[in-house]
């Protein structure tokens, strides 16, 4: 079995310039804007990007592309015409992620000023989503940090989503660095264990689909969003050689998200390193 281990690479000059990338890099999965991050304006592909996304994951040997949708994107927001507009803009970014033959969505879970009203604002927005979203294709939940009025940052925040929408299209994008801030500690067998029961008892381990592997600028519990090269920050080698070692993971795509792209072959050679270590 092939591991899926790689990086959130650049789309500057076409989608499939991060699948090459990806490549040089020694990845054998990518992460991609599948459109500017930066704008709201829903757009769609062309059929000359998916013939050229197609073209490169057969040169490349890439198959595994997940998107990361934009930022900006805040389903729970308490500005209607701001939440209108995170609405279209990640439908429009499942959309091109059939079109793509991407199957995971990786989505931020939004904010609000009040917690509940939030929770109920963001599931509403998913239960809409779900109605709307294209076959075969999953939204993916991102783990947050807490940072701020950031929802979904403990377990029971995605117990919560499930209670009141069991979707299997619904899954979950964990990011090491957010848990850790969120107070969830990977460094000692023990802690690491504790913390996948606890998934496992209120989510179920098999709703998780996706990796971001950052270590962490900030201590634990800090609720600080804070990326950090691999083994360079708080959470050490040693969490990354508990989960790139898990058998429970060991399918899934693990991407990095460190904070200099220049280093990126530094970061995965790492955790290649670590592999079966």
């Amino acid at each position: 079995m092939q591991r899926l281990i790689g990086a959130h690479t650049s789309i500057a000059g076409g989608l499939q310039n991060a699948l090459y990338e990806g490549k040089r890099l020694g990845c054998t999965a990518v992460q991609i804007f599948t459109a500017s991050p930066r704008q709201w304006q829903p757009t769609s592909v062309s059929t000359e990007q998916v013939a050229k996304l197609q073209q490169a994951r057969r040169e490349t040997g890439i198959e595994c592309v997940v998107s990361h949708a934009a930022y900006l994107i805040n389903l729970a927001s308490p500005d209607a015409d701001t939440r209108r507009k995170a609405y279209a803009a990640y439908l429009a970014e499942l959309q091109r992620c059939a079109a793509l033959g991407i199957r995971y969505a990786v989505v931020h879970m939004g904010s609000h000023p009040d917690f509940d009203t939030g929770m109920q604002t963001l599931i509403e927005s998913l239960r809409q989503l779900l109605a709307e979203v294209p076959d075969g294709v999953c939204i993916a939940m991102e783990t947050m940090a807490g940072q701020g009025n950031a929802l979904c940052y403990r377990f029971e925040h995605f117990a919560q989503i499930y209670d009141a929408l069991p979707d299997e299209r619904l899954v979950i994008c964990a990011d090491s660095c957010h848990l850790f801030a969120a107070g969830y500690d990977l460094r000692t067998p023990e802690t690491y264990e504790a913390t996948w029961a606890a998934f496992d008892r209120l989510i179920g381990l098999s709703r998780l689909q996706v990796w971001h592997l950052n270590d962490s600028k900030k201590p634990l519990g800090s609720r600080v969003d804070r990326h950090e090269h691999i083994g360079e920050g708080e959470l050490g080698l040693g969490a990354f050689r508990l989960l790139l070692n898990d058998p429970r993971f060991t399918r899934l795509p693990m991407l990095i998200e460190t904070p200099n792209e220049e280093r990126f072959a530094e970061d995965l050679a790492k955790l290649w390193g670590m592999v079966n270590e």
